[in-house]
């Protein structure tokens, strides 16, 4: 490798907010010091309103940018996205004789895998190594026979000033969730139906949004009028202080892989209360770390929201194991090293020379 190491992103970059585009800004960054140069290609530039053809013609005209780099980082997600945006980056960059990883993130993966693990298998052997930020995606990969090198996500905890106590005032529900069938949060506006009853100046205030918008403010105002917010997506700046106020998080998805916003709330002290799918329960212990629910189920979703409201103490002692844990599934944003590491899952890190007699 040479001593400035050229590295190539490909990723959907803020805005829109989201996930994936707020891991890409902080991982061009954090190579960016690292070392490295760090050149980008945004695969979603025009917003979320953009047709996907009008996307995927600006890509091709941007992997040109692959020529001569020493690294190629893509983020992959799932269906059309990894066919389209995930695929192409790749056969360009062995074309260019360029070494390129996977970063897959993609929601939905043991779906996917089941439908097109055919076709995904021999995709992802154009990389020199496929990279996922937990163990549960490392499984889902083995269990259709691709390997996995897992390096967590980045979270910049210097933005996550943990609380010494839980947030004063009415109690104050946050649920970071996509508006869409997967994203579940139907089930937290059901759920908190039941919880209203038992806590009348509580609020549910949703950051996210999607195709299901319509259909949750009608639940809303049916269930508890004038007590659940729309916030829409919000830039991560923004959605911070609205983890910092908030009472609990509940993350009530029909899927998951590897949630950010649970790790956030965990390093924060936040309690969490969660659906027991994917891989959430790789990352919290029910009871000990969170408290656990079955999945698209809003009345135990109510009863364990309920719990944590009548026990504050049991509550915090749950958040502060939660903030040891969080350690070990997240990488700091002010941790050098990451260059290293992803060199090295594509056993591209150089040798040390030998010790001289």
């Amino acid at each position: 490798m040479p001593s400035k190491t050229k590295v190539a992103i490909v990723a959907a970059f803020p805005p829109p907010p989201g996930g994936m585009p707020h891991q890409a800004r902080m991982l061009a960054e954090i190579l960016a010091r690292d070392g490295a140069h760090v050149v980008t290609i945004n695969t979603n530039p025009f917003g979320r309103r953009k047709p996907r053809s009008l996307r995927f013609l600006h890509v091709l005209r941007e992997l040109r940018k692959l020529r001569r780099c020493d690294l190629v980082l893509i983020f992959g997600g799932s269906y059309a996205s990894f066919f389209a945006f995930s695929t192409v980056p790749l056969v360009v960059a062995r074309l260019f004789g360029a070494p390129a990883i996977l970063m897959y993130k993609g929601g939905l993966a043991r779906f996917f895998f089941r439908k097109w693990g055919w076709l995904v298998r021999p995709i992802s052997r154009l990389a020199r190594a496929v990279v996922v930020p937990g163990r549960y995606l490392q499984g889902v990969f083995a269990k259709f026979g691709m390997r996995a090198c897992v390096v967590p996500d980045i979270v910049d905890v210097s933005r996550l000033p943990v609380r010494a106590a839980g947030a004063d005032g009415p109690p104050l529900i946050l649920c970071p969730r996509r508006h869409d069938y997967v994203g579940g949060v139907d089930v937290a506006v059901r759920a908190f139906g039941k919880v209203v009853r038992e806590f009348p100046e509580a609020e549910l205030h949703l950051c996210g949004d999607g195709v299901d918008r319509p259909k949750l403010e009608r639940l809303a105002r049916e269930i508890a009028p004038g007590r659940v917010r729309f916030h829409g997506f919000l830039p991560h700046e923004d959605f911070i202080p609205y983890l910092q106020r908030a009472t609990l998080v509940v993350n009530s998805t029909r899927d998951d892989n590897h949630p950010n916003s649970v790790l956030e709330a965990m390093w924060a002290r936040v309690p969490v209360v969660a659906a027991a799918v994917g891989g959430v329960p790789f990352l919290v212990r029910d009871g000990e770390t969170a408290f656990l629910a079955p999945p698209d189920d809003p009345e135990a979703l109510a009863d364990r929201i309920i719990f944590v409201l009548h026990n504050p103490d049991v509550a915090a002692e749950v958040a502060a194991r939660a903030h040891e844990a969080a350690a070990e599934f997240i990488w700091p944003y002010d941790r050098p090293g990451q260059l290293q590491t992803l060199l090295a899952c594509a056993d591209l890190a150089p040798t040390p020379p030998a010790p001289q007699d």
